[in-house]
């Protein structure tokens, strides 16, 4: 199999998930023992909610034809409108997105640029003391719940030691509306530095530090442990052993030889990982009140949160669908670049 047909088989596939996803949701939200618009209308809808939600999304006709307009929605960039905010879900979930996909791309790098090295030392000193210690440390972050560990972090660097911001853009909640950034990308973080915004990009940035500490002591006890497995199988093959002998540098061996045929495993979980932390930041954000960010539209939209128009209790069905879509595109996306990068350390995989 040639690069351009596995690409194409991949891309398919891709497409298979998400249309998969798509109608897992769709049945999901017509489990409702009763009319779905009840459900889709939020708390005590009114006989004229009930109506025009039955009208719009078709629940008057067959299912089928209820899943072909769900569909056509979908494609379309349709994913209705918000009860809690009153407002598209599109675009609510692409205002808050930038700062997510920043907040999970991070937390991803850090754990990759630390962990990865970490677990080479880990596979080189196998059975060791430092071995040990670093296995003892990747279980003990793969352990720690991220919500309980933000409250930590804001607790002991926040207000015991007041270093760090406690929470919120820039460290308060109204620092953006004294501060303005052009908005560019959606980004915070990445519009103050792209518009030169030196004091805006400091004072976000150091907000987010206790946000990524948070996010990517999990996806760095994972990158370790996977690191070290990889390398520990690549460092007993015979070529390495080969290299050794020919008097190669330890050095080389380890992070040009045996890293590289090592890596291909490790980016699979890297991968997986950026898109997992799209589900961590929803905790993340909520403990340190970033908003916007998918996290803030997913605490409102279960209902415990509390909007423009108040308290909102009851389930903001069309916006948790949408951002369930969203995420299983970004799971989707992720995983297919991933295919792509193994392709170039590894043609092997196309066989």
């Amino acid at each position: 199999m040639n690069i351009g047909a596995y690409v194409i088989r991949r891309a398919l596939l891709m497409v298979v998930v998400l249309v998969g996803t798509i109608t897992v949701t769709f049945f999901l939200s017509h489990l409702v023992p009763s009319n779905p618009a009840i459900f889709f209308g939020g708390q005590n809808p009114t006989p004229q909610e009930i109506q025009r939600i039955t009208q719009e999304y078709g629940f008057n006709t067959p299912l089928y034809n209820q899943f072909y307009i769900y569909l056509r929605d979908v494609l379309t960039g349709n994913l209705g409108m918000s009860l809690s905010f009153q407002l598209p879900v599109l675009a609510l979930i692409l205002e808050g997105l930038p700062n997510t996909l920043t907040l999970a791309a991070i937390s991803t790098a850090i754990a990759l640029l630390i962990g990865i090295p970490l677990g080479i030392e880990a596979a080189r000193h196998a059975g060791k003391r430092v071995d040990s210690l670093l296995r003892v440390f990747s279980v003990g972050f793969v352990g720690l719940p991220q919500f309980w560990l933000g409250i930590i972090l804001q607790l002991v660097f926040a207000i015991w030691w007041g270093i760090l911001p406690i929470g919120s853009y820039g460290g308060t909640l109204t620092y953006l509306s004294f501060h303005p950034i052009k908005t560019i990308t959606g980004s915070y973080l990445v519009d103050a530095l792209l518009s030169g915004n030196m004091g805006g990009f400091a004072a976000i940035a150091e907000s987010m530090i206790l946000p990524v500490i948070t996010l990517s002591l999990y996806p760095l006890g994972i990158i370790v442990r996977h690191t070290r497995a990889s390398m520990l199988a690549t460092l007993n093959q015979d070529y390495v052993r080969t290299a050794r002998a020919y008097g190669i540098p330890e050095r080389e061996i380890n992070y040009g030889l045996a890293f590289r045929n090592a890596l291909p495993p490790v980016l699979i979980y890297a991968g997986l990982i950026f898109a997992g932390s799209i589900i961590g930041v929803i905790y993340v954000e909520d403990v340190f009140n970033l908003i916007p960010g998918i996290g803030y539209l997913v605490i409102y939209g279960t209902g415990t949160g509390i909007s423009s128009s108040g308290i909102s209790g009851s389930v903001d069905t069309p916006l948790i669908l949408g951002v369930a879509i969203v995420t299983a595109i970004i799971y989707a996306l992720s995983n297919f670049a991933v295919d792509l990068v193994q392709i170039y350390y590894d043609r092997r995989i196309i066989k």
